[in-house]
């Protein structure tokens, strides 16, 4: 049962890795310093760093991809670059949550964390409306902003309840799915009226 809940929390977390690398990590690490999460075994440990410098590290850098993301021009572009770290982020954190409990060795975990982050950081960026969809009534501030937030609750319940975070990244990504498909709806197959 330990080991069905350990994985349920590493599911939740590398599914939110697949929209925000650094923000989930940065939380497992707060969450590890302040002993809210047990088993959790960081990265930290292993890089000979300490925990609250490798946590303000974290935190830096997801306030790097937060702001980054925001810049219109730089979106669609950031958001393909950050796939591969949005993988490892996931692997990362998968593996992690996993801690003690693995006892089959740690590339299953890995790959298992890997691949539901990229699947989820590749839909991201397929199904993510373009910066210019404003027309459709959704800004890609908004867009983004959303992602902040989903991605700061999905992290920080999903060190606690398991599987929940995937629901808020499936519901995520449907959201982008329906602003997509309005946004085909209504300029039917007159392109020239999209741009």
């Amino acid at each position: 049962m330990e080991l069905l809940l350990a994985v349920g929390v590493g599911v939740g977390l590398a599914s939110v890795a697949g929209v925000r690398a650094f923000l989930p990590l940065a939380l497992a690490a707060l969450f590890t310093v302040l002993g809210l999460f047990a088993n959790f075994e960081f990265v930290s440990t292993y890089l000979g760093v300490g925990e609250w410098t490798m946590t303000a590290v974290l935190g830096a850098l997801a306030l790097v991809e937060i702001v980054l993301d925001k810049i219109r021009a730089l979106e669609r572009g950031f958001n393909y670059i950050m796939i591969p770290t949005r993988t490892v982020s996931g692997a990362l954190l998968f593996l992690a949550a996993l801690g003690p409990l693995v006892e089959t060795g740690p590339v299953p975990w890995l790959v298992a964390g890997a691949l539901i982050a990229g699947i989820i950081a590749f839909l991201k960026v397929f199904l993510r409306p373009p910066a210019k969809v404003e027309a459709s009534g959704v800004s890609a501030r908004f867009l983004s902003g959303a992602e902040d937030v989903m991605a700061l609750v999905g992290g920080a319940v999903g060190v606690l309840i398991p599987f929940v975070p995937l629901l808020l990244v499936g519901f995520l990504l449907f959201f982008y799915f329906r602003v997509r498909k309005r946004r085909g709806r209504k300029y039917g197959g007159l392109r020239i009226l999209g741009d």
